[in-house]
């Protein structure tokens, strides 16, 4: 599967099989799938189940076309090795066109979750909604179409503590009518004019030395690297199933849209503290951005330079001052990529998760001084977060009102 990434440099996206792909960790990962099943007011499991059988369809439908894939056997096949490559764990399918049972072993979120909060919480409750979905999607690019088949986790190891995963799926009595993937979205026609970053950081050589990290599942199916569990997904699902989480809200009270935007900021914060905070700390940073950090806000470019490499869009800080501010720009952000090809219109900036991670960025550096390489542990977490002078954010451009570019600003509250 690795050979079939497609590494977009100019825009600085990375496609797989025309899905667009990213890297993010388990901490972000459970920590936004919480934010959207938790409320019991909206169906949230749905929102991530539906999501992933709807993206993963579509990935799986172009990947069965492009390899010239036709039974059903080889079909099977590949969605489990596809599985495993974008570090989601093991999945073995016992089934017919019928339906049946699939096994999913080393699953990320029950791992993840096990191994970031086990030791104090006692689950009751399936967590693998997005394998979930995966498996439903499976199903249907194998023997049919988008909506055939229905899915469902019937043991979980995040609940059992043993064992494996199990997931019965079985074909809906009507078949539903769902919503494939945008698959790249509207995309920038060629890169905006931005001017050089003033910083001894090279942005492209940080940015082709990430990309040629071969960061795939192991043997277990799993992704990890720099203390995390990475998983390379869809960007798509996580932008579905974040924006299908503020439109549930909007409809059922507009007064609790603004509470979910700033759980999707607070996501952004989750990711740049643990992913960010991990990455800095590694020795893959000290070898290859570690030299060009001759300042503090070098390290601030360094990290953008980092964000440009996950296929998250062209990320460049354009101004960085010490301590104080820094204004950036996102050039083909894959969050308004997907907005633009699936909302007509936008009253106001809308990427979320871009508006959290900006402001966490200078969070990091300047109130947790990644440089002396602290534990990044919870206690941590809860203090640089709600600290005072604590580092706030806008976004002041955005091209779903149709500016050229995102452009975002964080400085001290």
């Amino acid at each position: 599967m690795f050979s079939h990434l497609q590494i977009d440099r100019l825009r600085k996206l990375v496609g797989l099989f025309n899905e667009p792909v990213i890297f993010h960790c388990h901490h972000y990962n459970l920590f936004l799938q919480q934010t959207i099943e938790d409320p019991d007011w909206i169906d949230g499991v749905s929102i991530l189940q539906t999501s992933a059988q709807e993206i993963f369809y579509s990935l799986l439908k172009n990947a069965f076309v492009t390899l010239g894939i036709e039974t059903a056997a080889e079909r099977l096949a590949t969605a489990a090795r596809m599985f495993s490559f974008l570090g989601f764990g093991q999945l073995n399918f016992e089934v017919t066109e019928g339906g049946g049972e699939v096994e999913l072993a080393n699953s990320h979120y029950a791992t993840g979750w096990l191994g970031k909060y086990g030791e104090q919480v006692n689950r009751t409750k399936p967590i693998d909604h997005m394998a979930v979905g995966y498996v439903a999607a499976a199903l249907d690019a194998t023997f049919a179409e988008l909506g055939t088949y229905v899915a469902e986790e019937t043991r979980c190891v995040a609940v059992t503590r043993q064992g494996s995963c199990r997931i019965q799926v079985t074909r809906a009595p009507v078949r539903r009518q769902l919503t494939p993937s945008p698959q790249m979205g509207k995309l920038i026609e060629q890169p905006a004019p931005l001017p050089l970053p003033q910083t001894s950081v090279n942005y492209d050589v940080v940015n082709e030395a990430l990309w040629s990290l071969p960061l795939e599942g192991d043997d277990k199916g799993q992704i990890r690297a720099f203390n995390v569990l990475l998983t390379r997904m869809p960007a798509n699902y996580y932008n579905r199933i974040q924006y299908r989480f503020l439109d549930e809200l909007q409809k059922l009270d507009p007064q609790l849209l603004g509470i979910g935007q700033d759980l999707i900021r607070e996501s952004g914060h989750v990711c740049v503290f643990y992913t960010f905070g991990n990455i800095m700390e590694s020795l893959e940073w000290e070898t290859v951005v570690g030299p060009m950090l001759n300042t503090d806000t070098d390290w601030v470019h360094g990290a953008y330079a980092v964000a440009s490499s996950l296929g998250w869009g062209r990320w460049q800080a354009l101004e960085v001052i010490s301590n104080t501010s820094c204004r950036v720009a996102i050039d083909g952000n894959y969050e308004t990529s997907y907005f633009l090809a699936s909302y007509p219109s936008a009253d106001q900036p809308s990427c979320y998760f871009a508006q959290g991670a900006v402001p966490a960025i200078m969070n990091v550096v300047y109130n947790g001084h990644i440089q002396q390489k602290p534990v990044l542990d919870e206690a941590l977490y809860h203090r640089l977060f709600q600290r005072n002078g604590l580092f706030g954010g806008a976004e002041v451009k955005a091209r779903e009102k149709g500016d050229p570019w995102c452009e975002f600003y964080a400085q001290r509250s």
